[in-house]
């Protein structure tokens, strides 16, 4: 574990990569833009929650609603950068023409596939520190339990390692920055809403036969593709936070049977699940860059 964390660490494809992003002043652009977007969502909630009278009363379910947002907002930026980050991560050796020269190097397929896939991730949970200051707030001002705060922090560091390792892959499979962006976007949005989409397609064809339709699996292992899904992984997590565990759970149960103990601890199975996937990944992209070695 030693050596590999050392590997991580030296890793040169990852400081180039980190080099070339903080010389870039479109990556400054957009980070100030998120900025704004949070200053003024979190500002315009803590207005509206704190009430003006003779006395200043906070209103807590107005803060918990304001964690929420904010939180839905780190999640949608997971799902939206994530995937341009790691669409030009191996593509645009091909169209810059450095990718013979990568491949000369005394670079290994792990390294490299280790450095671009990190370079990404980092790159994403900058963008999600730089928004903790103003979650933060949420916490001292109390309504929110603090261990909500790394709780989150986790499932998006999750969200960030899943997202990242499948546009890492797709950019393997590309020649070109803009036909990797278009395959990871649509494999976002394919784990995001197709997972959805696909879920409630069944759904309705049950309903409307009045039982599973014929040759198709019952509605339940359906449910189990939500697993995957970042959106609803985030979206348990929040749930729980508030307080509404139950309603997840009957949620899920209107749309299939699930066994209790997938419906209980659905986070945890959701997030050990991305992580395995993550990994296989990550192992057909340093196969992929083998092939090319050959």
């Amino acid at each position: 574990m030693e050596v590999i964390w050392m590997k991580l660490k030296l890793n040169p494809i990852l400081r180039e990569e980190m080099k070339r992003y903080a010389g870039s002043r479109r990556f400054y652009v957009w980070l100030a833009a998120y900025e704004l977007l949070l200053l003024a969502v979190s500002g315009t909630g803590y207005g509206i929650a704190l009430r003006t009278g003779w006395n200043h009363v906070m209103d807590y379910s107005g803060i918990a609603y304001v964690y929420l947002v904010l939180a839905g907002i780190l999640g949608s930026t997971v799902l939206l950068l994530v995937p341009s980050f790691a669409a030009a991560s191996i593509a645009s050796e091909w169209e810059d023409r450095t990718m013979e020269l990568l491949m000369a190097s005394p670079l290994k397929p792990f390294r490299i596939v280790a450095g671009k896939m990190l370079s990404s991730i980092c790159l994403t949970l900058l963008f999600i520190v730089a928004g903790m200051p103003f979650l933060s707030l949420v916490f001292v001002i109390g309504g929110v339990e603090k261990r909500y705060l790394l709780e989150l922090l986790l499932v998006l560091a999750v969200e960030s390692v899943f997202t990242g390792s499948i546009g890492v892959y797709l950019s393997a499979l590309s020649r070109k920055t803009d036909t990797a962006g278009i395959r990871s976007y649509l494999a976002a949005m394919g784990a995001g809403i197709g997972t959805i989409l696909i879920v409630a397609v069944v759904y309705i064809l049950r309903k409307s036969s009045g039982g599973h339709p014929a040759g198709v699996s019952p509605v339940s292992a359906f449910v189990l593709l939500l697993l995957v899904n970042p959106l609803v992984t985030l979206a348990s997590l929040l749930m729980s936070h508030m307080g509404y565990t139950v309603k997840f759970e009957r949620l899920l149960n209107v749309l299939g049977t699930l066994p209790q103990g997938i419906l209980t601890h659905w986070c945890m199975i959701s997030v050990l699940l991305q992580l395995l996937l993550s990994a296989v990944f990550f192992v057909l992209t340093v196969r992929r860059l083998q092939h090319y070695y050959q």
